[in-house]
C-alpha cells in the first residue's frame, strides 16, 4: 500500500470497508482523495444501495460535486449544534434543467449557509480573514507579498 496513490489507497479503504453487508453507513469526507470519475461512481453504488435494499447513509463533506440529486435530506450544522435539518424537497435543491447534477442550487444553497455561519460568529481572532491576506488586497489574498523579516 505504500507504493500507491493516494486515490488508490483510498479505494482499497472503500472496498474492504464495505465487504460486510451494513444497514447504516457513516461517511465523512471519504471520497477526497478520489478522481472526480472515482468519486462519481462511488456515489452511483452508495445511492443505488439505498435504492434497492433498506439501509441508510449519513454523509458529511464539503465537496458538493455530484451530490444535488443523491441525498434524501440535509442537515445543516454549526458550532457543534443542528441549525436546519430538512428533505431536499423543503430546502428547494433540485437538480437543474438539462444539468445531471444540479450542482449549482446545491452550492449556492451551502454557500448561503456559509455566509450566515460566518456573519453570525464574526471573524476569527477579531480578523476580517483567515488566511495570510493583506489590507492592500482587501482580505482576497496576496501570498508573495509578504515583508522581508529584518535580519
Amino acid at each position: 500500500m505504500h507504493a500507491v496513490s493516494d486515490g488508490e489507497r483510498r479505494r482499497v479503504q472503500l472496498a474492504m470497508g464495505l465487504l460486510r453487508p451494513w444497514t447504516i453507513l457513516l461517511l465523512d469526507e471519504i471520497t477526497v482523495d478520489l478522481d472526480l470519475l472515482s468519486r462519481s461512481n462511488f456515489l452511483q453504488f452508495l445511492k443505488r444501495e439505498t435504492e434497492t435494499r433498506p439501509c441508510t447513509i449519513a454523509y458529511a463533506t464539503h465537496i458538493l460535486d455530484n451530490l444535488a440529486d443523491w441525498p434524501s435530506h440535509l442537515v445543516h450544522m454549526s458550532l457543534g449544534r443542528v441549525k436546519k435539518w430538512g428533505s431536499m424537497e423543503e430546502f428547494n435543491v433540485k437538480a437543474a434543467a438539462g444539468v445531471q447534477t444540479g450542482n449549482s442550487q446545491l452550492g449556492e444553497l451551502v454557500l448561503k449557509w456559509l455566509q450566515e455561519d460566518l456573519d453570525e460568529r464574526g471573524p476569527r481572532n477579531g480578523k476580517t480573514s483567515q488566511g495570510k491576506t493583506y489590507e492592500s488586497h482587501e482580505g482576497k489574498g496576496g501570498y508573495g507579498n509578504e515583508k522581508k523579516a529584518d535580519k
